[in-house]
């Protein structure tokens, strides 16, 4: 018998090995906007990386985790190559995705230089805002009131053309600016108090060509003990200023 006990461990070892390899994987596309996904010291970090992860885990997957611009995340959830991205809701995506639920809810602002006066959805008018490029963070006060928005790859580049003048203002969510303004060292007093023009549901969106009931209740059901066992919550505030 003693003879046996090393066999036993191996095949033990292989059985193991075996049943890892046969994890389904989940692909994650994480859209690459500081605090929601980055990169710190060579590790992939960030809000939405982390909810990703933990999402994919408690619905039994094995995270497959990526970071990737906002439309090129679109266009992976259109092509199949990933199965979940977690965004706010677009015309775009919803053409090619179906929510799971609602991640979290976030309050989006349009940040302007200090000398700029916004108290009311009217001190918009005639505005060019930079966005990033492929979002939606707000469809009524810009459209009502003849906002131009400006494309960019990032917020980092929206504050730039900002302190350049080269526009009014840079929509996009609270915390992701923010958190801008605080890793580029600029002086909060250069900006003027964020206006509140929304507040957006971020969404688990699933890819149609990846969408089966199995994936999608598993996902559900994962959201929902995520969300109320305190883990999302917990995830948030690591990257709340």
């Amino acid at each position: 018998m003693k003879k046996l006990i090393p066999y036993i461990m191996v095949l033990g070892v292989l059985v193991f090995s075996a049943a890892t390899a046969m994890a389904e994987s989940l692909r994650i596309t994480t859209v690459g906007l500081p605090p929601y996904g980055y990169k710190d010291k060579g590790e992939f970090v960030g809000m939405s990386y982390e909810i990703g992860n933990a999402l994919a885990e408690k619905s039994g997957y094995e995270p497959n985790n990526k970071l990737a611009p906002l439309a090129r995340a679109v266009n992976d959830l259109a092509s199949g190559t990933t199965d979940v991205v977690i965004m706010f809701p677009t015309p775009n995506v919803e053409r090619v995705a179906h929510s799971v639920g609602t991640v979290m809810n976030v309050q989006c602002v349009v940040l302007a230089r200090s000398e700029t006066v916004l108290r009311s959805e009217r001190d918009l008018r005639g505005k060019t805002l930079a966005s990033v490029r492929g979002a939606l963070y707000d469809s009524g006060a810009c459209k009502r009131n003849g906002v131009i928005l400006q494309p960019v790859e990032n917020y980092e580049q929206g504050v730039k053309m900002l302190l350049a003048r080269r526009v009014d203002g840079v929509i996009g969510p609270r915390l992701g600016l923010l958190y801008t303004v605080e890793k580029m060292r600029l002086p909060p007093k250069a900006f003027g108090k964020p206006f509140v023009v929304t507040t957006t549901p971020a969404c688990l969106f699933l890819s149609t060509k990846s969408d089966s009931p199995e994936m999608r209740d598993r996902l559900a059901k994962a959201l929902e003990v995520l969300g109320s066992d305190g883990t999302i919550k917990n995830i948030v505030s690591k990257y709340s200023l």
